[in-house]
């Protein structure tokens, strides 16, 4: 799939510095690589693939490393000792679920002799 960090720009709605592109190109790289994982190796390469691909990129740059969560209200942030690692939102497996290699049974008979 050829996501560009112009893609994500796009879509985010702001210019990607110099200085974030190294990272953007990354997550590109790691959610394509995981949508390959969740698909198999027999989808193809469609538009709402690379609408879910670069959702989780977007997803991914809104988390900041170390915080764990946030309030609004009366400004609280929760620290940890990491931030959650890169995987595909349940909203992400649900629209890719049409792409997934469907399983199926075979039936064996045995020929009499």
């Amino acid at each position: 799939m050829n996501i560009t960090v112009g893609d994500i720009s796009v879509r985010l709605g702001r210019t990607i510095g110099d200085d974030e592109k190294p990272r953007v190109e990354a997550f590109i790289e790691d959610a394509s690589a995981l949508v390959r994982d969740h698909c198999g190796s027999g989808y193809a390469e469609t538009p709402g693939i690379k609408a879910v691909i670069c959702a989780e990129v977007i997803r991914w740059l809104a988390v900041a490393p170390g915080i764990v969560s946030e309030r609004v209200g009366d400004i609280q942030v929760e620290f940890g000792s990491s931030a959650t690692t890169q995987s595909l939102s349940p909203a992400a497996r649900t629209s890719l679920k049409r792409y997934r290699r469907k399983l199926a049974s075979i039936s064996l008979i045995r020929e009499a002799e």
